[in-house]
């Protein structure tokens, strides 16, 4: 998870965090790519959300956000990977 974390900064993604008091545990991660930003800034009509449940290494659920242009091509918007799937977490 630290080398997310790392790898993440060190090439300029978008990213947040929470983590669980008392601990360094991460409870969220969110991500996304600057030029993700921009696509989604001028394509932001069509989005699609997907969940995968615990299929990764942390056991984790991952949240993934897809948007479609105008000429129905599909770019990866944002991940998030979620220790539970609160409504608390999404706002």
């Amino acid at each position: 998870m630290q080398q997310l974390m790392m790898l993440l900064e060190q090439d300029m993604y978008v990213q947040w965090s929470r983590f669980e008091e008392g601990t360094n545990v991460v409870q969220n991660l969110f991500w996304t790519h600057p030029d993700s930003v921009k696509l989604l800034n001028a394509f932001n009509i069509v989005l699609m959300i997907e969940n995968t449940y615990k299929t990764n290494k942390y056991r984790m659920p991952l949240f993934e956000v897809v948007g479609v242009t105008s000429t129905g091509l599909t770019f990866s918007v944002a991940f998030m990977l979620l220790a539970l799937e609160c409504h608390h977490i999404f706002v």
